[in-house]
């Protein structure tokens, strides 16, 4: 099979948001079935298809006229293979004469709660659940094909990333649409393999989209589309994407723009979040993004009722609270239970202004010592013999106490940086996103 165009993999990323998508073996036969008696596609029959991707009726019906515009080639790609569990959704296209070339596409998040945690996870972990769900789809299941091109809106964006990365020898081509990077584990875990394909990785994403600015990019070119939209919803849509793009006559993208100021600084911001996140001691990392990811789903999500999205926030804020608990020395014991230290201390993210204030009154203690040492060192009168010695062994303990209070300085900062954003964007976050999200649908 040839390579297909931008334009033909942003089609079919859209394509991947329709519920039955994998219950057809080609495209065609997907459009053919919406379409009435005049050979139209009909917005009705459309919506049988199960509309996702926060689309309407009529955008769905016009996603499937511009697909049946395609050239025949492409409306006669074989799904040959699918996966539909696990929380992603997955398509292997290919034709039928052709045993060595394949498109894998990826769905993105969609309203399942444990898909919008998994990509805040994403943070600590080397390798997501939800990842490796992805990787074996490709390196398995997909097997036979030694070139494939991979895409996908949003996580899917991000499940093709990662593929690429995983699958070096098998994957030689990736565009993501709207999709976040990866965590510090995960460019840690994989450098090698991200230095080799980085190259292979095109990011394109809307000029204001609020996803593709999560975690660390790998992309070796990452581009912008001045999107046509700017509700909280049409700015990550990725029909609105495919309205906002123009092409060359090869169906590649060329109105690219600046990404907008904002999304710049929030991106920087991000990464300084998330680095302040990365130096946490111990299990700290874990803890936090645990709490970020229970409550980025409970907002985003709308798979459960709000009780359940409460008591998983809860749990990890008490998780966090166990953690700081046992950071500053406060001895649990077993006495307290999660939830007990949850309601009474931790139970919000004052919990870790308070351990900020602690950690930074330590650090000052052992620089005011350092200080007092080096006075002692300058006013001591050693006698010849042992000036080397005991000047060498202050000035050891000296530099330890330096180390150590600069060490504890950067948890102290990095705790009050975290518990500042949480507690001066959590209400108004939360508010901007339900107040101008549709009724009813969730974000992808």
């Amino acid at each position: 099979m040839r390579e297909l165009s931008e334009r033909e993999l942003l089609l079919l990323s859209n394509y991947l948001y329709l519920d039955k998508c994998t219950e057809y073996r080609t495209i065609k036969d997907a459009i053919d079935s919406c379409r009435d008696e005049g050979g139209k596609i009909s917005q009705e029959k459309a919506a049988g298809l199960g509309i996702g991707g926060c689309m309407t009726c009529e955008e769905c019906a016009d996603l499937l006229a511009e697909m049946d515009a395609s050239p025949d080639d492409f409306k006669n790609l074989n799904a040959v293979r699918s996966i539909n569990a696990g929380g992603i959704r997955g398509i292997c296209f290919a034709d039928t004469v052709d045993d060595h070339n394949a498109v894998v596409v990826f769905r993105g998040t969609g309203g399942s709660y444990d898909a919008w945690a998994d990509n805040v996870r994403g943070e600590y972990m080397a390798d997501t659940g939800m990842q490796k769900l992805a990787d074996d789809f490709v390196r398995y299941d997909c097997g036979v094909y030694d070139n494939i091109t991979v895409s996908g809106h949003s996580k899917g964006g991000n499940m093709a990333q990662y593929v690429t990365v995983t699958n070096p020898d098998r994957v030689g081509r990736c565009v993501s649409f709207d999709g976040q990077g990866v965590g510090y584990e995960c460019a840690k875990a994989h450098e090698a393999q991200i230095n080799e394909v980085s190259g292979r990785i095109r990011s394109i994403s809307a000029h204001n989209d609020y996803v593709n600015i999560l975690l660390g990019c790998i992309a070796g070119e990452c581009v912008f589309v001045k999107n046509l939209r700017n509700d909280a919803v049409g700015r990550h849509s990725s029909y609105s994407l495919l309205k906002s793009c123009e092409f060359d006559s090869e169906g590649n993208i060329i109105n690219t723009c600046e990404q907008e100021p904002f999304m710049r600084w929030a991106s920087a911001l991000g990464r300084r979040l998330t680095g302040f996140i990365d130096i946490l001691p111990e299990d700290g990392n874990r803890s936090v993004s645990e709490l970020i990811a229970s409550a980025v789903a409970a907002v985003f999500s709308n798979e459960f009722d709000e009780e359940y999205e409460k008591e998983k926030v809860k749990e990890a804020a008490g998780g966090v609270g166990m953690y700081v608990a046992g950071l500053t020395g406060f001895d649990t014991g077993g006495i307290y239970d999660l939830n007990s230290v949850t309601e009474s201390v931790y139970i919000d993210m004052s919990g870790l202004a308070k351990a900020a204030e602690m950690l930074t009154a330590i650090h000052d203690e052992l620089f005011s010592i350092s200080e007092a040492l080096a006075g002692l060192r300058g006013r001591l009168d050693y006698e010849a013999a042992t000036r080397l010695a005991a000047d060498t062994v202050l000035r050891k303990q000296e530099n330890m106490l330096l180390k150590e209070g600069k060490k504890i300085g950067d948890y102290a900062k990095a705790l009050e940086e975290i518990s500042g954003l949480y507690l001066g964007c959590e209400n108004e976050l939360c508010e901007r996103i339900r107040g101008t999200a549709l009724a009813g649908q969730s974000y992808s």
